[in-house]
């Protein structure tokens, strides 16, 4: 899968891509330099390489890229980023989005397109002139890309639980039926009385109920060490697509790790024994991700 992220110079992709994807903070981007032509980075989900361009926007750097519109080439998603703290760029934002266009055009393509009203924030930004950017840059930008299968979102590096939300809806949507099982597992983590991580094999975090253990996309450190170790078990010593692992300490508390089709694991930790509903929606919930896990397997053979 390749994401090509695209916007005016200071608009935010590479920090979009740091806090999602590299387990940096906000403040953390405010020492990153400006992206020269393109930048490639490659993350693992779901058992894909996905590979995410972080398109240059300086003005040199858009005129060199396109006129060798082969690099544009192969995007599945395409990420248009406007900055709402400079409205006074909107104009040239569309030319250059239009211009794109043009490109993906003539090379026979027609990306998913996610428009990202980026800076959704007040960070050194006065909310009521936000609200009127916000406003403008609907008006502006949605009729430009009304011809494709298109959504817009209002993001901020400074949300980073929907930023991440943001991100995997992105990364899921071009797996048919596999929204519907990330929202009916949001459901049922409701109504169970435990912890719960569901994420990917490499710690991709797909739907959780803890605070505090993700940074983005990816999961806390070692957590995330935890998952590969068992896992690196389940294919040497049990030589399995499927494995369980559990384990109690002398207080009662208790921590289940289920994977699923060397693909996908369930987290489970809990200081007490699960009431009767409980245990019934936590079996659901697992034979979901079994289900979740084999689609996951049969998209990637289509």
């Amino acid at each position: 899968m390749k994401i090509s992220l695209v916007g005016l110079g200071g608009c935010g992709k590479t920090s979009l891509y740091s806090v999602a994807f590299a387990e940096k903070s906000p403040q953390d981007t405010k020492a990153l330099s400006p992206t020269i032509l393109y930048e490639t980075r490659r993350h693992p989900f779901l058992g894909l390489q996905v590979g995410i361009f972080d398109f240059g926007g300086q003005e040199q750097y858009r005129k060199e890229y396109m006129e060798k519109p082969d690099i544009l080439k192969g995007t599945d998603i395409l990420i248009p980023i406007v900055d709402l703290h400079d409205p006074n760029n909107f104009e040239q934002a569309k030319e250059y989005f239009i211009g794109l266009l043009d490109i993906y055009r003539k090379n026979n393509e027609k990306p998913k397109v996610f428009l990202f009203l980026h800076k959704f924030d007040v960070e050194d930004y006065p909310k009521e002139l936000l609200d009127t950017n916000v406003k403008k840059a609907k008006e502006l930008f949605i009729d430009v890309f009304k011809d494709y299968d298109f959504e817009h979102m209002l993001t901020s590096i400074y949300d980073q639980d929907k930023l991440a939300k943001t991100f995997r809806d992105i990364l899921i949507a071009s797996y048919a039926d596999l929204k519907s099982h990330v929202e009916k597992a949001e459901e049922r983590l409701e109504e169970i009385k435990a912890k719960i991580i569901i994420s990917d094999i490499s710690g991709n975090v797909i739907v959780h109920n803890v605070q505090g253990v993700s940074s983005g996309l990816t999961l806390r450190g070692d957590l995330r060490d935890f998952i590969n170790a068992c896992n690196t078990v389940r294919e040497n010593i049990f030589m399995t697509d499927s494995a369980s692992f559990k384990g109690a300490s002398d207080d009662g508390k208790e921590i289940e790790l289920h994977i699923f089709k060397y693909i996908l694991s369930v987290l489970i930790m809990k200081s007490e024994e699960l009431d009767m509903e409980s245990q019934d929606v936590l079996k659901t919930l697992l034979n979901d991700m079994k289900l979740f896990a084999d689609l996951v397997i049969s998209a990637h053979v289509d």
